[in-house]
């Protein structure tokens, strides 16, 4: 508690000394207003550069802005990629809000010159945040032909895909699950698509996705390690558009346009059939499975008058995988959202929102005496409001608070027809959530810039539920129960709160160049109890409760920015430091399925993550694209009483995600004015393994010896990807757009799982399962009229 303490009271000490210094200073105004295209969508990180004084800022996820400059005449230079630039006189004599509009580019046969936007803001005091355009993300070599949100997130520095065919990624030594995957502002339990070969971002109706890995501004929270924000389009105003694609193995059709002149509305859907490929394997195992999903997204938004609208957002989808003689799985996400902006003035606006969430998972046991189906599942439902605030010069404000509800169904088991099972069902998991926040950036001065927040939260699991009490001084398993609490439905049965403070500073070296710190805490409640390293449909999540307890960070970052003044290249580094509480992992030999002892198998425990990250990135010109590279390490300690409930002796080792070096390089060349060719390479560390270095006879039968939990490594990872593609009629009514992409070019056997073979008189072989060993060829033809 003393170390954030202290963190927080140095950053109030430079706040009130340059505030002090600030007083007599030139008179200020605030400039501010919203940046949006002529069909009034709103352009969230358009890049706005303000001349005499070469100042820039950056719209935030709504397309807002706001600064404040000394009275005089300025000229604003706004550009947001695959939009004309737009140039605007202003005289600033009071407080004054704007409305940008932006049209649409008009590519010549002859241009052949690619721009995009920073993804760094140099001005401003958000740090570990990247953000990302759509348009650039079809630029990007695609598995199966489908360009992929997860897959591309994990180019950026401090991201590591969780492993080949997966739909999780970690972040500066987070698991998957301490992940805050959003969907215009809604949960996803689950982001992947047959096992994670596609995500549910439909890329047809992407508007553009942040990743926030450290300076979170305390409007976000829930989770310890990253937040994925990611936005559909609102829909244009102008005409009805659509947009139609297909690939060997998937089809989608979209449109979005005008119902009448108040209301738009946006509708998607996919389809993804690969079985018949499947058929063409050798091995009887491959060709007899089957495999499909299909999800749809529809977004309205009704534009009551200029200071309020309405937008409903909804997204489902279902997934099928069939093993041909023992297991089916079938999963659903279902969400949706309902939000009220509301502008009260031009300092002054307000977001009050609804959503749900529901993700239900069926596993269906089909092996001849072991039918049977596992249901389990979660169902998440939240009320907040949000306030945006620039009445004050020269800080900008956010407030707001909402209320969260849990119910999980950690599992239900039916048996059918031969089999010898038995039925079990688990007590639901329910539990509810409270949340009020306020963050305010602070200009001190033209070079000093503070954020300063809170984030208070207040967790309660509730009834009814039993509580299974144990025998002090022995590990908990069902032996050592010894009495039962019982709660009725409705009663507390555990709560846990407490403040977040966040802090950044940046300190501006010149215009193009500045300095960054930050200090954060965040608290988790709820959390994945899984067996893999990615998530599954058979993973299982779980609330806080009086044996688990939720997880806490404390991050502490400073970095390095800068951006040249055409915005043509950007660099950043950035260094942190987490401290990681209430850790969970698991006894050996855990039984994590239908346990109704679950926390007599789970371990508690601190953690520490640091590392380094550097990333150099060209905006400009026929070749543009990034180079990241990582170095970080995440250990956990597990030390407990009994050496049952201890792991390691309880010394440090690696956790199932630390992988140390963490390579990426994206590159996209315009070789005609038509034709791009794109490349990413990637190359990670192997995560750690319990690696078995002997084995023994033990009443006839093989039990192996291991060295230790995660003391062995996977062989490292690496893969290249390449693709050409080709835009067809561009500025024509009609577009089309293709190409072809190669996943895994030199046909890298990367291993997902190792497993030991164990031969008399000889030592304890090992061998690996490849997801992917071969190089897969894919084309795709896109047309939007």
């Amino acid at each position: 508690m003393h170390r954030f303490a202290i963190s927080l009271t140095l950053l109030l000490i430079i706040c009130l000394l340059s505030s002090g210094s600030a007083i007599g200073q030139e008179r200020q105004y605030e400039l501010s207003g919203t940046v949006t295209s002529q069909s009034g969508e709103t352009l969230p990180g358009a890049h706005i550069l303000i001349s005499p004084g070469n100042r820039t800022v950056s719209a935030d996820d709504k397309g807002r802005f706001s600064i404040s400059l000394p009275a005089g005449e300025y000229t604003l230079q706004y550009q947001y990629l695959g939009m004309e630039q737009g140039v605007q006189q202003v005289d600033l004599r009071r407080n004054t809000s704007l409305r940008l509009q932006m049209k649409v580019k008009a590519t010549g046969l002859r241009q052949v010159e690619i721009i995009a936007r920073p993804s760094t803001d140099v001005n401003s005091t958000n740090m570990g945040s990247t953000y990302m355009d759509v348009k650039l993300l079809t630029k990007m070599p695609a598995l199966l032909g489908e360009v992929d949100v997860i897959r591309s997130v994990s180019s950026l520095p401090g991201v590591v895909n969780a492993g080949e065919g997966t739909g999780g990624f970690y972040v500066r030594g987070g698991s998957a699950d301490q992940n805050l995957v959003l969907l215009d502002d809604v949960p996803v339990f689950n982001s992947a698509h047959l096992f994670g070969f596609f995500s549910v971002y439909n890329p047809d109706v992407l508007k553009s996705y942040t990743l926030h890995r450290s300076g979170i501004s305390a409007k976000y929270g829930g989770r310890i390690s990253s937040i994925l924000d990611v936005k559909l389009e609102d829909g244009n105003t102008e005409r009805m558009r659509f947009k139609a694609g297909i690939s060997p193995v998937s089809a989608k059709f979209s449109m979005e346009g005008p119902v009448t002149q108040k209301l738009s509305i946006v509708i998607a859907g996919r389809a993804a059939y690969p079985t018949y490929l499947l058929k063409m394997f050798n091995s009887d195992n491959i060709k007899n499975s089957s495999a499909d999903f299909y999800d749809v997204n529809v977004k309205a938004k009704y534009r009551v008058n200029e200071n309020n609208s309405l937008t409903l957002s909804t997204y489902y989808s279902a997934d099928n995988f069939k093993f041909p003689y023992d297991t089916t799985y079938n999963w659903t996400n279902a969400l949706g959202s309902l939000k009220w902006d509301h502008q009260f003035s031009s300092n002054l606006s307000s977001t009050v929102s609804l959503a749900k969430s529901v993700y239900d998972n069926n596993v269906e046991g089909i092996a001849i005496g072991e039918e049977f189906n596992l249901n389990s599942g979660i169902d998440f439902e939240q009320a907040k409001v949000d306030f945006w605030y620039t009445g004050v010069a020269n800080n900008t404000m956010e407030f707001g608070g909402g209320v969260s509800n849990y119910t999980i169904e950690p599992g239900k088991l039916e048996p059918y027809g031969t089999s010898s099972l038995n039925p079990r069902i688990l007590q639901r998991d329910n539990g509810v959530e409270y949340h009020a926040y306020v963050n305010d950036e602070i200009r001190l001065s033209p070079k000093l810039s503070v954020s300063l927040g809170v984030r208070y939260s207040n967790f309660s699991k509730i009834g009814p539920t039993d509580v299974y009490l144990y025998e002090n001084g022995r590990p908990r398993s069902e032996t050592s129960i010894t009495d039962t609490l019982v709660y009725e439905d409705g009663k507390k049965v555990q709560t846990y709160q407490g403040f977040e403070p966040r802090a950044a500073i940046k300190y501006s070296l010149n215009d193009h160049s500045s300095i960054k710190a930050s200090y954060s805490r965040s608290r988790q409640y709820i959390q994945l109890v899984s067996n893999t390293a990615a998530i599954t449909p058979v993973d299982v999540w779980k609330l806080s409760n009086r044996y688990l307890r939720p997880q806490i960070a404390d991050q502490w970052s400073v970095g390095y920015f800068r951006v040249e003044q055409d915005n043509s290249y950007e660099f950043s580094w950035e260094v942190y430091y987490k401290l990681l509480h209430n850790q969970l992992d698991y006894k050996d030999g855990a039984v994590l399925v239908l346990n109704p002892v679950l926390e007599a198998d789970l371990l508690h425990g601190d953690g520490v993550a640091y590392g380094s990250e550097w990333m150099i990135k060209k905006n400009k010109g026929r070749l543009n694209g990034w180079l990241s590279l990582t170095y970080s390490r995440v250990l956990r300690k597990i030390a407990s009483d009994t050496p049952q409930e201890t792991i390691n002796d309880g010394d440090w080792y690696p956790a199932d995600y630390d992988r140390p070096l963490n390579l990426n390089l994206f590159a996209n060349y315009q070789l005609w004015p038509q034709w791009t060719f794109s490349s990413n390479f990637t190359y990670t560390s192997g995560r750690p393994m319990a690696s078995s270095d002997s084995w023994y006879r033990y009443y006839g039968q093989i039990f192996a010896n291991y060295t230790g939990r995660n003391q062995a490594r996977m062989p490292d990872y690496h893969r290249l990807d390449v693709a050409l593609n080709y835009d067809f009629n561009q500025g024509k009514k009609v577009e089309y757009t293709g190409s072809i992409s190669v996943y895994n070019l030199y046909s890298r056997r990367n291993a997902y799982s190792a497993f030991f073979r164990h031969y008399y008189g000889s030592p304890v072989q090992g061998y690996k399962l490849a997801v992917i060993g071969v190089p897969i060829p894919s084309i795709n033809l896109n047309v939007k009229f």
